[in-house]
């Protein structure tokens, strides 16, 4: 019998190709090595589209990651001053 229970994740590192598809934990590691901090949850707040395949939410990474990407680009920044 398998559990379930917090199973590893599998995180892309630099150079080896990422899924098409992605459940939303891999995508917030995904996104949060290559962009910015980000959760699951935050993800699921994303107007992205979502596929059910085994009643398991699933998203395109490209898709997400060129989300984030344009989240990061509109983002203002500013320089911050130290005490």
């Amino acid at each position: 019998m398998t559990s379930d229970v917090n199973p590893k994740r599998a995180v892309c590192k630099c150079g080896e190709l990422l899924p098409e598809y992605a459940d939303r934990a891999t995508l917030a590691e995904i996104i949060s090595k290559r962009l910015f901090p980000v959760t699951a949850r935050t993800i699921r707040s994303w107007p992205l589209i979502v596929k059910h395949p085994n009643k398991k939410a699933v998203h395109n990474v490209k898709e997400a990651l060129d989300f984030a990407a344009e989240k990061l680009a509109s983002t203002p920044g500013f320089k911050q001053q130290g005490c």
